[in-house]
């Protein structure tokens, strides 16, 4: 299924020089994207992907293998120059290894064959730059942790520690308001600032909790290097791993709690909530887009398949209506050739019938005709003897 509200984020640069090819792919890279820049030749390509920053991002590039002016290995040699990371689909109706393996040394990013069917290549584009938003994503919002990060580096006092409490580092504001340098308090334990009346058990309980993925705020009293008194609201951040699994070091964020910081303190904590929930959100929003692509590739797969069913279906039954085409006439033949035969055999009964007639009568007229043939040879008979007894008659005479 097409993602159509991502796919109208995107902006497309499409090099083709056959005009029918461009013509009919272009008319549909419009309905789907942002933008489309449709080049015929390799020169405008490479001018228009340089003036990309001054309009807007191109987020992939779909390039022929043959150009008018040039080859499609050569606009992606030239791309690479500029940007190693564009993502470029090489379009081809032959596609030769030396090419093939241009392409991957240029870092190619797919191939497709000609003639480019559209919904494999939307998908193909979809895939490709849903990974390609997913780590910008992850960049942007590593650019916004980092900012968070060197604000609160100029107003808070942030230390970062081991599980037990252990310093590794410490920002120059904390170094200054305790009085102790950096190489004084790294691989010291945090408690040696709290103060002398606090509560013996404060640190263990609040480490505990922090160790259990429980954030720990509180406002504690702390004594410099110097011996003098300070109060601090404090904040505890337990920091995950790279894949959320453990709690791998420890984040204390203090502000000051003088007069003027009291007025402020809501803002500041509120930012370091913000901290813990960006940090959340990322890795919450990293699990849902890998499980996102998980799944949107899995449905991709599935409707390939149901596709090619689809058109197996759709195959058979244009057979099986064919086939009921060619039935219905052989049928209509066969009906015609009965009725044919039908006639015929009646036609040849009803010449039967009067052969027949005819057969009879002229046997009745054989007899009729064989009788007076023996009435006229008795009559000859008759006649010879009368002619013999004649003929004795005169002999005596």
């Amino acid at each position: 299924m097409f993602d159509n509200s991502f796919l109208k984020k995107l902006n497309i640069l499409y090099i083709e020089s056959n005009y029918e090819d461009r013509d009919y792919l272009s008319n549909i890279l419009y309905r789907f994207f942002n933008n489309v820049i449709v080049c015929s030749n390799a020169l405008d390509a490479i001018k228009s992907f340089r003036q990309k920053d001054e309009d807007f991002f191109i987020d992939i590039i779909i390039c022929d293998r043959t150009l008018s002016d040039s080859t499609g290995i050569e606009v992606l040699k030239q791309i690479r120059e500029i940007d190693f990371h564009v993502p470029f689909i090489f379009t081809s109706s032959n596609i030769e290894t030396s090419d093939l393996l241009l392409g991957i040394n240029h870092n190619i990013t797919d191939y497709l064959a000609k003639p480019v069917n559209a919904k494999d290549l939307i998908f193909c584009i979809q895939k490709v730059c849903h990974k390609r938003y997913q780590d910008r994503l992850k960049i942007l919002m590593q650019k916004d942790l980092e900012d968070l990060r060197l604000v609160v580096n100029e107003v808070a006092l942030v230390v970062r520690t081991d599980l037990h409490g252990n310093i590794s580092f410490v920002n120059n504001y904390f170094s200054k308001i305790s009085g102790f340098s950096q190489d004084e308090l790294l691989g010291e334990n945090y408690s040696l600032l709290k103060d002398e009346n606090s509560n013996n058990h404060l640190y263990e309980e609040l480490l505990l909790k922090v160790n259990q993925g429980i954030i720990w705020e509180g406002k504690v009293k702390k004594t410099s290097k110097s011996k003098e008194d300070f109060y601090v609201y404090l904040t505890v951040l337990p920091i995950h791993d790279k894949d959320n699994s453990k709690i791998t070091e420890l984040m204390w964020i203090s502000f000051l709690t003088t007069d003027q910081e009291l007025e402020n303190k809501e803002f500041k904590k509120e930012m370091v909530k913000n901290i813990y929930t960006n940090r959340r959100i990322n890795n919450e929003a990293r699990e849902e887009i890998d499980k996102l692509m998980a799944r949107i590739a899995q449905y991709s797969s599935v409707k390939s398949e149901l596709l090619s069913k689809k058109q197996e279906a759709v195959k058979l039954n244009n057979e099986i209506e064919s086939s009921k085409k060619e039935l219905l006439n052989i049928e209509e033949k066969v009906k015609k050739s009965a009725f044919d035969s039908s006639l015929k055999i009646e036609e040849a009964v009803s010449k039967q019938k009067n052969i027949k007639e005819e057969n009879e009568k002229i046997l009745i007229l054989l007899n009729n005709l064989n009788n007076e043939l023996k009435d006229k040879n008795q009559k000859l008979l008759d006649l010879t003897k009368q002619l013999s007894s004649k003929l004795k008659e005169i002999k005596k005479l």
